[in-house]
């Protein structure tokens, strides 16, 4: 295989209901921005988007668990999110070779609104934040023997590029350590009082750390967690560099939400020390994903 051609990826989109209007942005920036995809695909239960004929619908119930399945384990209200989390897992598992090697999942809600590659000299690029939710290396130590491998960087950003090669590595971690099935195993081990117990994105980062450091290259993308998408907004985004934006339905319930959103963005752009950071979480300035 030609090296331009390793370096090509499908894109992966779950969608949640509630994000069939939204997605219609991930869709035109993906179009507009993101170098180097061959085809978008949209995982969802019912096909919100019968008018694109260029993006492939993959319905859920292909899948070999369903939404009831995780709300046996899940804290209230929290199964979809757990549940979207092992669609992206299993998404090569389930979709063989109709897919690339390479797959870029992103959020429903994420707008790329700078030209975006995720390739560099054949070698993959992955973003960083600034975080540390132990919860979800609290799993990571408890199913797979490794947990936090960088000391400062989350790799929970709303995108991450898998590597089939190194999913079915993760898969196969997993039957050596566990007798099941890596969904229900992380499902039983979860903390039933924390609403993010597991994230997929910090999974993989973290595996690549372990095992395949030199097989990927992080750099530093730019992006805010914002509570609308409107034009204006993202021109304004765009005029000050970021390279994207998550336009979160759970941030317009808050007080003055891009305010404090602004606040979140600047406080993490200037590198605030960790021990500030639970600080304004105890304020609740800053909350946990």
């Amino acid at each position: 295989m030609k090296s331009n051609e390793k370096n090509k990826f499908d894109i992966l989109i779950p969608c949640h209901v509630k994000d069939k209007e939204i997605i219609k942005e991930c869709i035109k920036y993906i179009k507009k921005n993101i170098l180097g995809y061959r085809k978008i695909f949209v995982l969802s239960k019912g096909n919100f988007l019968p008018e694109y004929n260029n993006i492939k619908f993959v319905d859920e119930s292909i899948f070999p668990f369903s939404i009831k399945d995780f709300a046996k384990y899940a804290p209230k209200g929290r199964a979809g999110w757990y549940y979207t989390q092992f669609l992206r897992l299993y998404f090569f598992k389930i979709m063989g070779k109709e897919v690339l090697d390479n797959v870029l999942t992103i959020d429903a809600d994420t707008s790329f609104i700078k030209k975006t590659a995720f390739f560099k000299e054949g070698i993959p690029l992955y973003n960083v934040e600034i975080g540390h939710h132990q919860p979800y290396y609290d799993i990571l130590e408890k199913v797979f023997g490794f947990g936090k491998e960088h000391p400062k960087y989350s790799g929970t950003t709303h995108n991450m590029l898998f590597q089939r090669e190194y999913i079915e590595e993760i898969f196969s971690l997993n039957s050596k350590r566990n007798k099941n099935d890596l969904w229900l195993e992380i499902m039983k081990n979860i903390d039933i009082n924390t609403e993010s117990g597991f994230s997929c994105y910090d999974l993989y980062f973290n595996y690549m750390l372990k095992f395949h450091p030199k097989k990927i290259k992080i750099r530093k993308l730019i992006f805010i967690d914002f509570p609308s998408n409107n034009p204006v907004f993202i021109k304004f985004f765009e005029m000050l560099g970021y390279n994207y934006l998550s336009c979160h339905e759970y941030y317009t319930r808050e007080r003055f939400p891009a305010i404090r959103s602004f606040a979140r963005a600047l406080l993490t752009r200037i590198g605030i020390k960790e021990y500030l950071k639970s600080i304004l979480l105890r304020l609740k300035i800053f909350k946990r994903k």
